[in-house]
């Protein structure tokens, strides 16, 4: 998995690059090219603020899904009544079902969806093992 960025230290880097470049004297658009002052600036400014909100919705919607109830129980298919043995047990299965080894001989596409549910399956543990 790959890690995302704070959006609040996004926000302080794109802000601090619309300042430098609105102070900066040189401009990706020259204002010869039909733009008077500062429009560009403006421009370029307007083009990181909306990177920035497409960013944070996007960090939004990862979050909300991370937020969904996680049942480590319905992942490694136990009961909430489940034993120490019978959580490790469970453990053990899932992960021979689904451990990245296992499908090292297929596609790339299973071999991510296999690494995917074995990261699941020790979340859930650790959640029920502490």
């Amino acid at each position: 998995m790959r890690k995302r960025a704070d959006p609040r230290a996004l926000k302080k880097w794109l802000v601090l690059a619309a300042l430098v470049y609105f102070i900066f004297p040189y401009d990706l658009i020259p204002d010869f090219a039909g733009l008077p002052g500062r429009i560009d600036d403006l421009l370029v400014m307007a083009g990181l603020a909306w990177f920035y909100r497409n960013r944070a919705q996007q960090a939004s919607a990862v979050g909300s899904e991370d937020a969904q109830a996680f049942d480590p129980y319905a992942v490694l298919g136990i009961a909430p009544t489940a034993s120490r043995e019978a959580i490790q047990s469970a453990y053990r299965a899932r992960m021979q079902e689904y451990h990245p080894d296992k499908v090292a001989h297929l596609g790339e596409e299973l071999q991510r969806l296999a690494l995917e549910k074995s990261q699941q399956i020790q979340r859930a543990y650790q959640q029920l093992r502490g």
